[in-house]
């Protein structure tokens, strides 16, 4: 079997993560794989490129360069093809699994995509067609994540904001949905099998293209993670101030991080201490530290192994890898109600939790945090979540899938 993971970005971000693990994990197992990207910083090649074994850097600059910058004017992305691809593929030996992931995000043109995907069928029958849905784009007209709106389920008749991402400056989604969910009637129609690692995602899709079309395979952590948490003990309480981390990519943007509900926890002052892990932290305080964003893997696992627990209170994410990784190295995580955060947690024994009852939980130590959520004790709820976000059992998932295909 031969697989070819595509997705916007090598190693930057929850989508990029769970292809590449699927990626490393299937050539682990004998497996013919390679990942298929489209851009790295700036439009260029990732900084991992070297790092990883039969990745291919897929997309010019100039045209991940002209999508973003027309992107916010026609709510699309007008280029970017696969065609350069076709002799590779085509001439592919035996059966062939394109697994897709996020192809948005100035990549790639969604009518191009599904054109090279009616012609690729046409000339072998044993090529087969996977999309794991990371978001919630395939049901809107432009957004990725729908940040409380339900607009979508009427057409997306006016957007509520133009900077939900990716952002815009005049909203096109009204004129565009219908077509693009036509895109996706079209890879339904050519066998097109559609996951999604969160339920409220599927659920989303099953309802507008038809009961039963998604199904659900959770994210799980990484091998490179794995072996990092193989290494570390789980630090119990200090019997200091509770520590507790706030991590993001970008700490300003308040669908990932209520800003409000942050200022309320530094505001306890001297009963808790807030650790930020990312870029532009609009954080400050006698009682705040500011990491930076930590590009190193294992440099983060170090981090968050002494805190207290982890704040999530992002509206926007679907599968957040972030608290996977948390709660496997035994730090409880307090996560206002999302959906998202919501399914992470249930499968580990854990629960969701009000603003008001984070303020105080935010002042307890660790294993009094893990009592409180999770209804066990520090030691099992780490064991717990151990086995429930693994890796590998994600990897046995999709490739029991990929072969009843």
């Amino acid at each position: 079997m031969n697989i070819l993971q595509f997705n916007v970005r090598l190693a930057e971000g929850g989508a990029a993560g769970v292809a590449l693990d699927l990626h490393q994990r299937a050539l682990q197992h004998g497996l013919s794989s390679r990942f298929v990207y489209g851009y790295g910083k700036g439009g260029g090649k990732s900084v991992s490129h070297d790092r990883y074994p039969h990745v291919i850097k897929h997309t010019a600059r100039a045209t991940s360069m002209a999508n973003l910058a027309l992107f916010r004017l026609f709510n699309r992305d007008l280029f970017g093809n696969l065609n350069g691809l076709w002799r590779t593929v085509a001439r592919t030996p035996g059966p062939l699994v394109l697994h897709f992931h996020v192809l948005h995000s100035y990549w790639l043109n969604l009518d191009e995509v599904v054109e090279f995907c009616h012609r690729l069928r046409a000339q072998r029958d044993d090529v087969r067609f996977v999309w794991t849905l990371h978001d919630h784009w395939s049901v809107t007209g432009r957004c990725a994540f729908l940040d409380g709106c339900d607009g979508w389920q009427s057409g997306c008749m006016k957007c509520p904001t133009l900077s939900n991402y990716p952002p815009v400056r005049i909203d096109r989604a009204r004129q565009q949905v219908g077509g693009k969910r036509q895109l996706f009637r079209e890879m339904l129609a050519l066998g097109c099998r559609f996951i999604s690692p969160s339920q409220h995602v599927a659920q989303a899709f099953n309802r507008l293209y038809g009961e039963g079309h998604c199904q659900i395979v959770n994210n799980g952590i990484d091998v490179a993670t794995e072996a990092i948490l193989s290494e570390l003990s789980p630090q119990a309480a200090t019997g200091q101030t509770p520590k507790i981390a706030v991590v993001a990519h970008d700490l300003r943007y308040d669908g990932k991080t209520d800003q409000q509900l942050v200022r309320d926890i530094i505001a306890l002052g001297e009963a808790v201490e807030v650790h930020t892990f990312g870029k532009f932290s609009p954080f400050t305080g006698r009682n705040v530290v500011n990491h930076g964003f930590l590009t190193d893997k294992r440099q983060l696992m170090n981090a968050l192994n002494p805190m207290d627990a982890l704040l999530f209170s992002s509206r926007v994410d679907n599968y957040p890898l972030i608290l996977c990784e948390a709660l496997s190295i035994g730090v409880p995580v307090l996560a206002t109600p999302s959906d998202a955060a919501r399914e992470v947690l249930e499968k580990s024994g854990g629960r969701t939790v009000a603003r008001e009852e984070v303020l105080a939980l935010a002042q307890l130590p660790k294993a009094q945090i893990a009592q409180a959520v999770f209804d066990t004790t520090l030691a099992a709820f780490h064991q717990r979540s151990r086995q429930a976000y693994s890796g590998q059992q994600m990897l046995e998932e999709y490739v029991s899938f990929y072969q009843n295909l």
